[in-house]
């Protein structure tokens, strides 16, 4: 892994003069006719391709900044643009929106400068070793392209290198896409391994193929396609749920076999900054990215009944019986996190910390500091606690990109909507909610499905929250324009931090509050229109060096 890894970071300044094509700049570069004419430059080049997955900088994947471009998870500060989009008040300007697009195009032109000129090191290489190249690059362009049509719907399909003349690309459907994908992915997925080993371990494999052809097919509501690929890979039978979901999402979890693609990081040659961007203010860290009222209100208690309707649910004590993914993804009041109680009451100015044997009084920044966390919570996932205070710039945490829990949902969420509920739906649902530490109450075929529907989107909300799902699943569920307006609610006032006020859920999973304005602090206010914000305008830049890109609808 280490020797794969070097060679994945060393590459990013060979390879980084590929820009995005629409830069209309030469996107031929290496320029060397020779290249790609032997084992060792193959291996260069691939290696070179998997650094697109480290989107944008990858200091913190923007996969967890997504997050905050929805309603469960909030960005102080506005970092990566994710505040202006999550409020809907932005332009086709917006740098996030030019950032990604390039980000992408530019990984889709590693990608497709190895297919096309792998072919001089045909007869010099072993045919398995070439053939492993070639899935391995057709995998990652289509990981590139799935967030492009996914985020900006039609786009420029090109699958060879452009010249400066043939740059000027008009928009293919992106159903049409989305068909080259299907494909694309079915044919690395017949060459790929079921693992990889040694330095090569970390790479594409069938699986990582195979489930993002499902993830793909959900989100465009080709369920027979998403089913028929999920359980593909559930019949491979190399995966298996972790016992632990806490475990998973930290240093314990490395090598999992829930992990079906990750992102790996490793002092000395990449490392991230996430324990400092969602990190407590007592830990040297600045709590940018945080979890909302609105996520911590949607973890059912333990009887899976959401909060306004179990009998388990006390509001003068509102974190008690509940799902146990809430305190193993979410910091709140009154756990201990770095040896520190966290605490956000305003008039609790010091706190407790644990030193050594003993506890003592000390500062508390969380209520000090006039940036620590606005919602008064902090994500816990991907936080190891040995990394604070000194590593808080520099985590070897891997982030997960592909997991087998997704996976199951996904099985389950497309059998459901094509009506052919079965035990096997049940069994998928039950696999995820059964985990040990978890075992919330099992589901049964007999369900209706409503019910099962109701029950599946609150899995993937609560399981898969600070991953990046979130953005996708509520456009294919079409909750977006009833879940993203309105106020986004910090802290309690303190003149009602302590008042019992029971929230009821509505029919999306979001809770409504009597007199919300006095309850909370309003940190935001998000808008959203569902003729535009369903897409992300396609960026402004663009379309003034391509007169053949169309905007889409409503920018």
């Amino acid at each position: 892994m280490k020797q794969h890894l070097i060679l994945l970071i060393l590459l990013v300044a060979a390879t980084s003069c590929q820009k995005g094509f629409l830069d209309k700049l030469p996107l031929d570069s290496p320029s060397d006719a020779t290249f790609f004419s032997s084992k060792d430059e193959l291996n260069l080049a691939i290696n070179g391709a998997y650094t697109g997955l480290w989107w944008e900088s990858g200091s913190v994947p923007y996969t967890l900044y997504l997050e905050a471009t929805t309603d469960i998870a909030w960005s102080r500060g506005d970092y990566a643009n994710v505040q202006t989009v999550q409020a809907g008040q932005f332009t086709p300007d917006a740098a996030i929106f030019g950032n990604t697009w390039s980000w992408m195009y530019s990984s889709i032109s590693k990608c497709n400068n190895i297919l096309q000129n792998m072919d001089r090191a045909k007869d010099v290489v072993p045919a398995d070793f070439y053939a492993g190249i070639q899935a391995q690059a057709t995998f990652l362009r289509s990981y590139f392209y799935f967030w492009l049509v996914e985020l900006y719907g039609d786009v420029p399909y090109v699958t060879t290198m452009l010249s400066l003349d043939s740059a000027d690309l008009a928009q293919t459907p992106k159903k049409e896409i989305v068909a080259h994908l299907y494909e694309d992915l079915d044919a690395a997925a017949a060459v790929l391994p079921l693992s990889w080993s040694g330095s090569d371990e970390g790479r594409a494999t069938k699986g990582a193929a195979l489930a993002l052809k499902a993830r793909l097919a959900l989100d465009e509501g080709d369920y027979e396609v998403a089913a028929a690929a999920a359980k593909a890979v559930m019949d491979l039978g190399v995966y298996s749920i972790h016992p632990d979901y806490n475990e998973l999402f930290h240093y314990e979890g490395k090598g999992s076999s829930e992990i079906i693609l990750v992102l790996p990081y490793l002092t000395g040659v990449k490392t991230n900054i996430i324990p400092q961007i969602e990190g407590p203010r007592n830990g040297s860290s600045y709590s940018i990215l945080v979890p909302t009222q609105t996520m911590v209100d949607q973890y059912a208690c333990i009887d899976g009944k959401p909060i306004d309707e179990s009998p388990y649910y006390d509001p003068e004590h509102p974190f008690e019986h509940r799902d146990p993914r809430l305190d193993q993804s979410i910091i709140r009041p009154g756990v201990w996190f770095n040896n520190y109680l966290f605490q956000t009451h305003p008039d609790s100015t010091q706190t407790l910390q644990a030193v050594g044997t003993d506890t003592v009084r000390a500062g508390n920044l969380e209520v000090t500091n006039a940036y620590a966390t606005f919602t008064g919570y902090l994500w816990r996932k991907w936080l190891n606690e040995s990394d604070f205070p000194t590593k808080v710039t520099s985590s070897e945490q891997n982030v997960i990109l592909i997991r087998y829990a997704e996976v199951l949902l996904t099985y389950a969420e497309a059998k459901i909507e094509l009506g052919q509920i079965d035990q096997s739906v049940a069994d998928a649902i039950n696999e995820v909610r059964g985990r040990p530490g978890v075992e919330m109450p099992p589901v049964d075929a007999g369900m209706t499905q409503a019910e099962l529907r109701k029950t599946v989107r609150y899995e993937r909300t609560v399981e898969l929250a600070d991953e990046g799902f979130r953005l996708m699943d509520i456009r294919r569920w079409k909750y977006a324009e009833h879940v993203m307006p309105g106020k986004v609610y910090g802290r309690r006032t303190k003149a009602h931090w302590y008042d019992a006020v029971k929230p009821q859920i509505d029919e999306y999973g979001h809770p409504v509050y009597p007199d919300a304005d006095q309850l909370f602090k309003t940190i935001s206010v998000n808008t959203f229109d569902p003729k535009k914000h369903y897409l992300w305008p396609i960026p402004q830049k663009e379309i003034d060096v391509n007169r053949n890109l169309k905007q889409n609808p409503g920018y």
